[in-house]
């Protein structure tokens, strides 16, 4: 095989997080009896993002991302709700996010069949992460999980995956891949440590990142060429 381990990135991978988010707004926000419309969760998202990459950079903390990114949606729309309420309410829900992506768990045990080894590395909370993987049913194709709270970095610092490659056995970043949807913390999190990186974008999205994946997909079916 040309790559035996395979590190996958958990949310808009493996678990469909864009459904898990929305279901969790809708009922945060349904509490003040505030419809979730489209504007809403462009908005949220946009501010989301924003600071969770601040945080990839190592600028804010992670409560700083949990809370603000709420504030600065409430204060852009002008929403009238306790918003801590609504942010503390919002990480109680998306614990049940448990949505899978379509295929993910066949790919999964195929490439397992194949004789890969599969790691799990994610941002995110702790407890959040846990649940979802554990009400999703994935845990099980994983040898481990890094998740970026427990870790003490996140990704893309290189901080992050010298402490997975650290707890891999045999590893060897000549023949470990990573796999996910983000350009910033997954695409860039390969080249600062040094190994393969695989784009997923079942949307198509432009890169506008100039961060240049070594194989670019959109289904991950066409994970077992690349991995073979």
């Amino acid at each position: 095989m040309k790559y035996d381990t395979i590190l996958f990135d958990a949310d808009n991978t493996i678990l469909d997080f864009d459904k898990a988010e929305f279901e969790a707004l809708r009922r945060a926000f349904g509490q003040y009896n505030i419809q979730v419309t489209d504007e809403l969760v462009r908005v949220y998202r946009k501010n989301n993002v924003a600071l969770w990459q601040q945080l990839e950079k190592g600028l804010v903390t992670k409560d700083y991302v949990l809370n603000n990114r709420f504030i600065n949606t409430a204060k852009e729309l002008s929403l009238d709700c306790d918003i801590l309420v609504v942010s503390k309410l919002y990480e109680e829900y998306l614990h049940e996010g448990h949505y899978v992506i379509e295929g993910a768990k066949a790919v999964l045990q195929g490439l397992i069949d194949m004789g890969a080894r599969l790691y799990l590395v994610t941002n995110g909370v702790l407890t959040i992460q846990n649940s979802r993987l554990k009400g999703s049913g994935i845990g099980k194709y994983f040898v481990e999980r890094f998740i970026s709270e427990e870790v003490g970095s996140p990704k893309p610092q290189v901080e992050f995956f010298n402490h997975c490659f650290e707890r891999i056995e045999n590893f060897d970043s000549s023949k470990t891949l990573i796999v996910g949807d983000s350009l910033t913390s997954d695409i860039q999190g390969g080249i600062n440590a040094g190994i393969d990186s695989c784009w997923y974008n079942p949307k198509h999205e432009q890169n506008t990142r100039g961060i240049e994946p070594t194989y670019k997909i959109d289904d991950l079916d066409k994970l077992f060429e690349i991995v073979k």
